[in-house]
């Protein structure tokens, strides 16, 4: 086709998608999905701009690069959805505003455009789609009709807008439309309610009108989680998640050493047992980018593995502070979210008594080259300053021992580092 019969192409597609956007006020986050992605992205973006008439709305683009969508990002940034989910990239960073009040924005596919399965089958999904229904936002998410994992992904989500001559592959899921075709004079689209729509409860939906006050940017887009100056794409990789430096391999050693003993018992009532959690991340390479963003704005910043059940992966959970009241840890969380940090309504201050010492010094200029030398290793450890000067060495901050076992049996297969579980006991310097 000519550049002018793709556009009329598009155009199309878009009046369709737009004439059956009325049919997704109540809808939170919802997945468009077709056989043509041109006809896809083009109904998502018309469903998208009439929806933007009366609240936010952000569409992504898991169908890989698509025109639409692509001509409508005027940067050179390659991030998007991909380096979010496997890198930890901020949602803010790849969100690019295409509407003049800004209610309207576009979630580029990023730097890898091949769309993996773990992508689609992320919990993390159901954790945005929440956000999104909390401040009444839209979020609709453009992706071939047989992509493996789809039907996951729709079972996280409101629903299916069904493009062409494409299906809904998950019987159950409500199907908010189905337009099937685009004419040039009247674009025909079937809106129609499903069994399931029916036997399903109703959910009260708040539609915020045009003039009330625009929620942060971070807010709207799922309250994911910031990460500061990005590296370039180049080396967002995941080339170190096959390298000894990873801490949890793809297929780690059996660890034999007997459960876990608190080694300091009678520490527990000097324990720095509140910390802020900033951060879940499901790659170390994530989480490892997420503490150096803080840098000097997070004391002693740490992460580690922590097993979410077989089905649902390993994730990192990302820490930072450590305080023996409560007052301290609420102030810090407030602290960061006023440098943004952290989005404002994110972040949780929480009970973590526990770390895994690795190395203790007799003073904190002995300290600093043992700390250099661990984080060289990728080890994310810290020095917490005792009251007769000397420093005890932690990696991780953890909520219970049994939280931190799959990171003590990971440092020793990987890094062969024999870390003892101890109450966190001191105060960062």
């Amino acid at each position: 086709m000519t550049d002018q019969a793709v556009g009329e192409f598009e155009s199309l597609w878009e009046a369709a998608g737009s004439s059956v956007a009325g049919a997704l006020d109540g809808a939170s986050a919802v997945v468009v999905l077709g056989h043509d992605p041109i006809a896809t992205a083009s109904v998502a973006l018309g469903i998208a701009r009439a929806q933007a008439a009366h609240r936010r709305v952000a569409v992504g683009d898991l169908i890989g690069d698509v025109a639409p969508i692509r001509e409508l990002v005027t940067d050179d940034d390659p991030h998007g959805l991909t380096d979010t989910f496997l890198y930890g990239v901020s949602l803010n960073k790849i969100a690019r505003q295409i509407d003049a009040i800004g209610n309207l924005h576009v979630l580029p596919s990023g730097s890898d455009q091949v769309v993996q399965e773990e992508i689609l089958r992320s919990d993390r999904w159901q954790r945005l789609a929440r956000s999104f229904h909390e401040t009444g936002a839209l979020l609709l998410i453009a992706i071939p009709a047989a992509v493996p994992g789809v039907e996951d992904l729709i079972r996280m989500l409101d629903g299916v807008v069904v493009v062409g001559d494409a299906t809904n592959p998950v019987p159950s899921a409500r199907v908010f439309a189905e337009v099937s075709s685009a004419t040039r004079r009247s674009p025909r689209a079937a809106v129609r309610s499903t069994a399931a729509r029916a036997a399903r409860p109703r959910r009260r939906w708040v539609v915020p009108v045009v003039g009330v006050a625009a929620a942060a940017i971070a807010v709207m887009l799922g309250r994911m989680y910031l990460t500061r100056p990005q590296p370039p794409a180049t080396v967002l990789r995941r080339d170190s998640a096959a390298a000894s430096d990873s801490l949890v391999s793809a297929s780690p050693a059996i660890d034999s050493s007997p459960p876990l003993v608190i080694a300091d018992p009678a520490d527990s009532a000097l324990a720095s047992r509140f910390a802020v959690q900033i951060a879940m991340v499901d790659t170390e390479d994530g989480a490892a980018l997420r503490v150096r963003s803080g840098a000097g704005d997070f004391p002693v910043g740490t992460y580690a593995p922590v097993s979410r059940g077989a089905d649902r992966g390993t994730w990192y959970k990302v820490v930072t502070g450590a305080y023996v009241d409560r007052a301290r840890a609420d102030q810090l969380l407030g602290f960061l979210r006023q440098r943004g940090l952290v989005p404002q309504g994110w972040g949780t201050v929480i009970r973590a008594p526990f770390g895994l010492e690795v190395a203790t010094a007799p003073s904190q200029a002995q300290a600093a080259p043992i700390i250099a030398d661990f984080q060289s290793r990728n080890v994310p450890v810290y020095g917490l300053l005792q009251r007769d000067g000397s420093v005890r060495v932690y990696a991780g901050a953890f909520e219970s021992p049994d939280e931190a076992a799959p990171f003590k049996s990971a440092l020793k297969s990987t890094k062969n580092i024999d870390a003892t579980l101890a109450y966190r006991v001191g105060r960062a310097y």
